[in-house]
Parts: C-alpha cells; structure tokens; sequence
C-alpha cells in the first residue's frame, strides 16, 4: 500500500468543491484531474511492477491531457455560459478519492485500474446530477458535454487496461 508521501503536501491540500458557476466546475474538474495526475506520477515512482508502472504512467498523461482538455473548454466556452449560475450545486468528496488512489495497491494492476474508473465515474455522476436538477437548457448542454468527456476518457482507460493485459 502507498503511504502519504511528504511530496505531496501541497497536492493534497482538500480541492473546494462549493462552486457555483459552470466555470467553477471545469476549474473544479481542472484541479482534480491535476491532483491525480501529480499522485499517479508519485505511485509510478514506487511500484515495482512493469506493468504497474506502465499503466500508472498512462493513468498520469491521461490525468493531464484532461486537465488540458478542461482548459481548453474553459477557453473556447462562451463567456456567458462559463458564468452560468447553478440552482444546484453536485458534491464530489475529493479527498476520499485522493485517499482511494493513495491507498492503492501499488503493483495490482486490476486494482489501479479499478479505482482510477471510480474516480472518472464520480465525476460523471457529478456532471448527471448538473444536467438533471438544473432547469437551464444550456447548463444542461455543458453538463453532458463534460459527462460525454469523462466517459469516453473513461472508455479509453478500460481499453488501455486490456491491452496491458495482453503484453
């Protein structure tokens, strides 16, 4: 089991989910997918498995390459709707997450695999909830954008993990 490492002070510091613009929740998004990014490096650092390592590795640039994908949403989003107020504000208990991935066993594949598709379908569920108990046509549009994202991110997680399997 990986431990608390003191690398990652600053990095698990507890992400404020009470947003309340949608661009609150892509910078939300942002910074949790960041975070994972910075912890999936830590955890490739320590495993001894091949395997682990080269799965962690992916789970790190896919981390990234979100946090990118969110920024680069954020930026081509029209103003107006990125300063859309929620109704209803979704909860997402990050640092219970941070803790799962922390905690994962370092050169059980299955089991990285496992939390790291938990951690994307929290995030979903978030963005189902925005969609579903908000009355704005156009929060509901962004809402399923971003659900769309994660879930085909989460796709291409499960179809990386298979492959691993076959080396």
């Amino acid at each position: 089991m990986a431990g608390k490492g003191s690398s990652l002070a600053e990095h698990n510091r507890e992400i404020s989910v009470r947003y309340k613009t949608i661009r609150d929740v892509v910078e939300f998004s942002q910074q949790l997918h960041t975070k994972l990014a910075h912890q999936y490096a830590e955890l490739e650092q320590l495993a001894t498995s091949e395997r682990a390592r080269l799965m962690l590795d992916y789970l790190q640039r896919h981390e990234r390459h979100l946090t990118e994908t969110l920024a680069q949403y954020e930026a081509d989003a029209a103003k107006g709707i990125m300063e859309t107020w929620m109704q209803y504000v979704p909860e997402c208990h990050v640092n219970e997450l941070l803790e799962k991935v922390r905690d994962v066993s370092l050169n059980d594949v299955d089991d990285i695999v496992a939390t790291a598709l938990e951690v994307d379908d929290c995030l979903i569920k978030v963005y189902e909830d925005m969609a579903g108990n908000n009355d704005l046509d156009e929060l509901k549009v962004v809402a399923q954008n971003l659900m769309q994202l994660e879930s085909n991110e989460m796709h291409q997680v499960a179809r990386s993990a298979l492959r691993l399997n076959d080396l």
